[in-house]
């Protein structure tokens, strides 16, 4: 029974099969367990004595169908359905975001001058100081010279460039001529 009654057997999920399968799983939880038949069984007893009327002949069958329904019933569980998240939604504002983001990106001034950030790379414009090593200087005013590379203190420029200490103690910095 339960095999038929299952949503993924059957390939539909509505909750009166899962209430169908829950009445079935109780059903079989109850006949299961010997304590609880025996307990069930003499409750049925009790029910057909209490249910024999002393004239049999005068009783319809519309005063034994509302004798069924003074019953208390059997009550069926609730089931709990999952909340379905709302995945447009949220698709859609995700578009919406990145649209405004690459919308600001295109207005935005895009010629903002970079200062030196004192940090020497290949590129920099950099001016001597007392002790003849390198520092960072804007390229628009007055330099000593522009760094090719920055290489570790234990190898040596190539003969083309000239070799200054960094100030910050990164390397040695390969100015061009």
């Amino acid at each position: 029974m339960v095999r038929k009654l299952h949503p993924d057997a059957g390939g539909l999920e509505t909750a009166d099969f899962s209430l169908a399968l829950a009445a079935v799983s109780e059903a079989w939880s109850v006949l299961g367990n010997t304590t609880s038949r025996r307990l069930y069984d003499e409750s049925l007893t009790a029910k057909s004595r209490y249910r024999q009327a002393p004239n049999p002949k005068k009783q319809s069958t519309v005063e034994f169908a509302d004798e069924f329904a003074d019953e208390p019933e059997f009550e069926i569980p609730r089931v709990v359905v999952r909340a379905k998240v709302p995945w447009r939604f949220m698709l859609s504002l995700v578009a919406v975001g990145a649209l405004l983001i690459l919308f600001l990106h295109s207005t935005a001034s895009s010629n903002i001058q970079q200062g030196p950030d004192s940090l020497i790379q290949s590129g920099s414009c950099v001016a001597f100081d007392s002790t003849q090593a390198v520092y960072e200087v804007s390229c628009d005013g007055p330099n000593d010279g522009v760094v090719r590379q920055l290489i570790g203190f234990d190898r040596t420029c190539s003969s083309d460039t000239f070799g200054y200490r960094d100030r910050q103690g990164m390397g040695i910095a390969c100015l061009e001529p």
